[in-house]
C-alpha cells in the first residue's frame, strides 16, 4: 500500500469536496478544480478528511497519484501556489501589466507572454517576477512555457530560470593545448 495514500487528505476550513462519478470536484475560496479518478480507485469523503483506496492490488501507483492530485487541489484552492522566475542576462528585464508579461531577453523585439486564465503575476524587480495559481499543474506548465522563450545556456548560465533551480555550468574549451 502507498504510504502517503494510506493517510487521509485533511481539508482546510472553507474547502469542500464532492465525488461526481469518475471525478472529484474541489471547491475553495481561491477557485475550483476537477480531479479525475481512474478505474479501480475509490474516493470517500468523511467530514474534513478524504480517503483514497483501491479496489484490488493492481492499481498501486494510481492510488498514490490520485492522493497527490487531490492533496494539491485541496491545498491550492485554499492557498495558491507560487513560483518565482528569474531573468539572468545583461540588460534583460520583464514588466508585468495585467495578464501580460513583457519580456526583453535578447531578441530583436520584446516578447509579450499572455498568462492563461487562473494564473496571475506580480513584479518584484525588473529581473524577476512571481506567478500565482490555485492549479499546481497549470502553474508548472506556464513556467515551462515562459522558460522556453529563452532557455538557460550552459556556458554563462544566461536565460530564464526558476528561483533555486540547480544548473551546471560547462567549462569552455582550452585554446591551443
Amino acid at each position: 500500500m502507498s504510504r502517503l495514500a494510506s493517510k487521509p487528505v485533511v481539508l482546510a476550513s472553507g474547502v469542500t469536496v464532492k465525488v461526481e462519478g469518475a471525478q472529484v470536484r474541489v471547491k475553495g475560496p481561491k477557485g475550483e478544480l476537477l480531479v479525475p479518478v481512474p478505474e479501480g480507485i475509490e474516493v470517500k469523503v468523511e467530514g474534513a478528511n478524504v480517503h483514497v483506496a483501491r479496489r484490488d492490488d493492481s492499481r498501486k501507483a494510481l492510488q498514490g497519484l490520485t492522493w497527490s492530485l487531490l492533496r494539491n487541489a485541496a491545498v491550492g484552492v485554499h492557498q495558491p501556489f507560487s513560483r518565482k522566475i528569474e531573468i539572468v542576462g545583461k540588460g534583460w528585464r520583464s514588466t508585468v501589466k495585467g495578464n501580460v508579461i513583457n519580456l526583453q531577453v535578447g531578441h530583436t523585439h520584446p516578447v509579450d507572454f499572455t498568462l492563461p486564465a487562473g494564473v496571475t503575476a506580480s513584479q518584484e524587480n525588473p529581473g524577476s517576477f512571481t506567478l500565482f495559481s490555485h492549479d499546481k499543474q497549470l502553474l508548472g506548465q506556464t513556467c515551462v512555457n515562459i522558460q522556453k522563450l529563452r532557455p538557460v545556456e550552459p556556458y554563462k548560465l544566461k536565460g530564464i530560470r526558476l528561483q533555486g533551480q540547480v544548473l551546471r555550468q560547462k567549462v569552455r574549451k582550452a585554446a591551443g593545448v
